[in-house]
């Protein structure tokens, strides 16, 4: 009957002990573990699929068919392409952003990020290729100029804003200097 005994506890004592380690490399994220019979698994890196690129696009009606997606071009890529508001591609036809950065199409400015108001751009014979995409009537996200926002490499730059932002900071400095004194 002792036997017996020893038995049991000695199965319960390794049971518990291979689940302890299987529960310890799961945690860890280690790669390797033991099976039942002391052979170790191997399992090979996992690779991310990569993201299929946007469709190229001439004009914004090409991009009718994508729901929420604009005809753009990004400071990254030289070619204008079907994109999500957020820059990205679309994901089995769908948009998912909710604002929209430089050049998207847009209905009010409450759908363009922060720096941007909705617009119609002003098309002449100068105007870059990525923006004669878009009919001359179509409303786009544009850099806000009244807020200091220009326009610089496909991007909005502040730093008229930056630099207001530094001289008001060097003036309050030097009147409490002046007042410390």
């Amino acid at each position: 009957m002792r036997g017996l005994h020893f038995a049991m506890w000695y199965y319960r004592l390794t049971t518990k002990a291979m689940l302890a380690f299987a529960l310890i490399g799961w945690m860890t994220g280690q790669s390797e573990a033991l099976t039942a019979f002391g052979k170790s698994i191997t399992v090979g890196p996992t690779v991310a699929p990569t993201p299929i690129p946007a469709r190229p696009c001439s004009r914004q009606a090409e991009c009718a068919g994508i729901s929420s997606s604009s005809c753009v071009r990004t400071h990254y890529d030289p070619i204008t392409r079907c994109l999500c508001g957020d820059n990205q591609p679309p994901v089995n036809g769908q948009c998912d952003s909710q604002t929209k950065a430089l050049y998207h199409v847009c209905a009010n400015s409450d759908e363009c990020n922060d720096g941007l108001i909705c617009g119609t751009p002003n098309i002449t014979g100068t105007t870059p290729l990525h923006l004669r995409v878009h009919p001359p009537s179509e409303k786009i996200c544009l850099c806000d100029a009244d807020s200091g926002f220009t326009e610089k490499e496909h991007a909005c730059n502040d730093a008229d804003i930056l630099k207001t932002s530094l001289i008001a900071i060097f003036v309050v400095s030097c009147i409490r200097k002046i007042l410390a004194n």
